[in-house]
């Protein structure tokens, strides 16, 4: 496959940019992160623990740790600047502070949910805890109230919710596509047997 590539460069005057080669190993066994590749120009290739590709992390046992871990950074992040707009002194309405919510957040949260989110508790509960902490910001209540009373004030509904959700509308939309399109074939492929 290298080869193929470096020829058809050496063809039509391309030449590849070095340091972004990278190398990982996907093994579900522990594997040592010293491995490395001999490319044909002479180029040595590092194994890494996690590569940043088509927008997610992976990491070598592909369970999206490390891509659940910086959504939850950004999502942080974006919250904390949500939290200083409701902070200010114009005082946002509880309304426009959840469609902030739901404008900011959850669009950074939701994003690729289809291809890590498999019922994973431990991805829930560090989404919870954010979503608890804006539903107590919009309804201006004490960390001891009620989850499910508030989601049902604000009409936000939970993580695992919106999680399954998300992954249920992208279901429907492969089963929409046509019988020949490459996603279709791959998903009945994989979930068929």
């Amino acid at each position: 496959m290298t080869k193929i590539a470096f020829t058809w460069a050496n063809e039509n005057a391309v030449q590849f940019d070095n340091s972004k080669f990278e190398l990982i190993h996907f093994e579900s066994h522990k594997v040592t992160f010293n491995q490395t590749i001999m490319l044909l120009n002479d180029i040595v290739v590092k194994s890494k623990i996690c590569i940043w590709w088509l927008k997610v992390w992976l990491n070598w046992k592909l369970n999206f740790k490390m891509h659940v871990q910086t959504k939850i950074v950004a999502v942080t992040k974006t919250l904390h600047s949500l939290f200083k707009l409701m902070n200010s002194e114009w005082e946002l309405k509880a309304r426009s502070e959840k469609q902030l919510y739901l404008a900011c957040i959850t669009i950074i949260s939701n994003y690729d949910v289809e291809i890590w989110w498999n019922n994973q508790k431990n991805h829930v509960i560090k989404f919870c805890k954010l979503q608890n902490a804006v539903l107590q910001k919009i309804l201006k209540e004490f960390q001891t109230s009620f989850i499910k009373v508030m989601q049902i004030e604000t009409k936000i509904s939970s993580v695992k919710v919106w999680l399954d959700q998300k992954c249920k509308n992208y279901a429907i939309k492969i089963v929409e596509l046509l019988k020949k399109h490459s996603t279709r074939k791959q998903t009945f492929i994989l979930y068929s047997s």
